[in-house]
This record gives C-alpha cells, sequence and structure tokens, in this order.
C-alpha cells in the first residue's frame, strides 16, 4: 500500500487534492488539525490527511510532488511519505475503504470513530449506510450537522430485547451471568427493588455465588432491607428445592459467581447450575468499560451458557460508547462473538440502588457515541 499525507487550507481541499492525483480508490486513514508557528502559535490552522492506495496499482502513476499556486501559499502539499514500508506511517492501521461520493464532514466522523477503538470495517459501514439513507430521503444536500444521521444509523444497528415481563401469579426465572467485576449482585439488587417497589411483584432471590462470601453477604443485606426471601445454592443438585423453599412468587432472581469466559471447566460447572434451575431467561452483564476484544471473548466463552439478552453496566464510566456499540455489531460476524448479536435489556450507569437502572434505548446509547457535545461540535467545524 502507498501512503501519501497531504496538508491543505481546510479537509474539502485536501479530499480534492487526494482523489485528483490517487484516484477514487484511495483510502482516507487519518485526518488531523495543525498549526504552523512556533509551538503551534501565531501560525495558520490547516488539515493534514494521510491516505493510502492499495499496491495494485503502479507506483509510477502515483505523482511524488505538487508546486503550490503562488496565489494561493496553503494549496496542497504533499509530504512524500511512501508506505510501502508500514513502519513509516503507523496510521496505515486504520486502512478504511473510501467513496468518492462521501461528504469531507462524514468523513471527519469516520477519522473521529477509528480513534476511539471502532474497527475500520464497521466505521466504514457506519458511515456509507448513513450516506446511502440520506440519499434516500431524496434530499442531496448536506446535512448542517452529520450526528443526529449517523446516530440513526448505529441506533438501527442495536437489538433491543425490553425488560423483564411478569406476570402476577406466573413464577419467572431470571438468571445473571457473566465475568468478575461487571457489577451482577448491584444490578440483581437493582432490578429486584424496580419489581418490588414500582412493579409490586412478589420475589425471591437465590445465589450460587459462594466462592466470594462477601457476595452472598451483600445480597442478604438487600434481601433484609426489601424483605424478600432469599436462598443460598452451592450444589446442582439442590437448586429445585431451594426454588420451592423460595414459595409462590412471581420473579425469581439469580445471582451466579463471575466466571473467566477463558475457563472453559467454570463455565461448565455455571452451566450445570443453569440446567438445574431451568431459567426462563439468561442475561449476560457486560461493563461499558470493557474494551473490543474483551467484549467478543466473553460473548464467546459464555455462549454455552446460551444467553438470552445482555445488560450494559458501568455507563458513567465511559467517555463514549462507540466502541461497545461496535464490538456488540462485529459479535455478530465474528467467529469470537460466536455468531451471535444479543439484544439488550437493560443498562445501568451508576451504583445508587434502584435509581440507576433503566431499559435499554437505541437512540439514547447511540447519543452517547462520542465523548461530548463539544467533539461533536470540533468535528463538525473541521
Amino acid at each position: 500500500m502507498h501512503i501519501r499525507t497531504f496538508r491543505a487550507a481546510n479537509l474539502q481541499a485536501a479530499l480534492a487534492e487526494i482523489r485528483r492525483q490517487m484516484g477514487p480508490t484511495a483510502s482516507v486513514l487519518h485526518t488531523r488539525q495543525v498549526r504552523d508557528g512556533w509551538l503551534g502559535w501565531l501560525g495558520r490552522t490547516h488539515v493534514e490527511v494521510t491516505a493510502g492506495m492499495s499496491d495494485e496499482f503502479p507506483a509510477s502513476e502515483i505523482p511524488v510532488s505538487t508546486t503550490a499556486s503562488p496565489a494561493d501559499p496553503m494549496a496542497l502539499e504533499p509530504t512524500g511519505i511512501d508506505a510501502r514500508d508500514p513502519s513509516s506511517d503507523v496510521s496505515i492501521r486504520l486502512r478504511t475503504d473510501s467513496s468518492d461520493d462521501l461528504p469531507a464532514s462524514l468523513e471527519v466522523y469516520r477519522s473521529e470513530l477509528l480513534q476511539l477503538g471502532v474497527p475500520h470495517s464497521i466505521a466504514a459501514r457506519w458511515i456509507s449506510s448513513t450516506a446511502s439513507f440520506q440519499a434516500t430521503l431524496g434530499d442531496h444536500s448536506s446535512p448542517l450537522t452529520w450526528a443526529e444521521p449517523l446516530q440513526q444509523t448505529v441506533a438501527r444497528n442495536i437489538k433491543i430485547a425490553g425488560p423483564i415481563r411478569t406476570r402476577p401469579g406466573h413464577r419467572h426465572v431470571v438468571a445473571l451471568v457473566g465475568p468478575t467485576g461487571v457489577g451482577k449482585t448491584t444490578t440483581i439488587a437493582k432490578l429486584a427493588a424496580g419489581f418490588r417497589i414500582e412493579a409490586r411483584r412478589q420475589l425471591g432471590l437465590l445465589t450460587i455465588d459462594t466462592y466470594r462470601i462477601a457476595a452472598v453477604q451483600q445480597l442478604k443485606a438487600y434481601s433484609q432491607i426489601m424483605d424478600l426471601p432469599m436462598e443460598v445454592v452451592e450444589d446442582p443438585g439442590d437448586m429445585q428445592a431451594a426454588l420451592e423453599r423460595l414459595g409462590d412468587v412471581d420473579l425469581v432472581l439469580i445471582d451466579t459467581a463471575g466466571r473467566s469466559p477463558r475457563s472453559d471447566a467454570r463455565i461448565e460447572q455455571l452451566v450445570s447450575y443453569l440446567d438445574a434451575a431451568k431459567p426462563d431467561e439468561i442475561h449476560l452483564v457486560l461493563s461499558a468499560t470493557s474494551g473490543l476484544d474483551s467484549i467478543l471473548t466473553t460473548l464467546n466463552g459464555f455462549s454455552p451458557a446460551r444467553p438470552d439478552a445482555m445488560i450494559l453496566t458501568k455507563m458513567d464510566e465511559t467517555p463514549h460508547s462507540a466502541t461497545v456499540l461496535a464490538a456488540l455489531e462485529q459479535s455478530a460476524t465474528s467467529d469470537r462473538g460466536n455468531g451471535r448479536s444479543l439484544p439488550l435489556s437493560y443498562v445501568t450507569h451508576g451504583q445508587q440502588v434502584p435509581d440507576d437502572i433503566g431499559i435499554a434505548d437505541a437512540d439514547a446509547l447511540a447519543q452517547q457515541m462520542f465523548p461530548s457535545a463539544v467533539s461533536r461540535q470540533h468535528l463538525e467545524a473541521a
């Protein structure tokens, strides 16, 4: 792959020159704003764009230099970087497909997504789908801000399971599974408080997390505060008897011990408890602070438990949702995600019981794609 870095007064000029010199197959790899002058002071701001072209094009067809117009000292200036040696520019790792018809401001969003850790294939898919959908609306002019169309594209790809549904007089058993430290016990308490106080359901709590004494004590404290029956199960053979001892309740919430998704033996042990409990629903709990690799590993590792939905926790501890949403989308096609795209049921955003939990909302999650409104304004101004 041949890599060139261009400088121009603005992004639109840079992209136009890239397409003129490198053709429509060129890929935008990286963009940034830089300022001339001493330590960035007293200089002019301009845009630096790194673009790449496949090695299948002869090197002789790639212009090696261009002359700035005397009338425009800020005309495009290729820096002459040749990335046939991949070490010449780290941005080669951010390669994405490029489209001739993408608006310049939308290209900037793609660069931002890549910097946030979104895989290039998913970033390209989101961006191209946004542009295509906008074109189908019959309005060929670019919107004043691409933030909303992009968020709508991502939201359409988020599957939502909806909340746990119960009926008075019909026992519904729900188990929460997941790695250590994602907040399963606290989430159990939030769900229990919501169904007890707001939905006025009869509940029972059950835990198989006997590996951590603190976990049993924590759940027992919640059960006492909410005046709920609770059972501790240490062997799968005791599961049915424990469920019966909970009595005639509308909902049973089962807390499980955190398992490493890489430990087949521990996952098999978890499955034996679940087989004994025969839950109506199994929710996989994931932390929104986890990276893409960790989420895919978790989805694959817990696939033997056959989860029906996912709960995202710690949304208040992550600056943006772009990476986790990309991981959920990639899980549908990745072998490590086991080819399953699980829907989201709940999202938690703090430690307060029962306040900091809500039913998953695709639009709300997509609106948190970027770190802040300031970041979005910066993108639109580029």
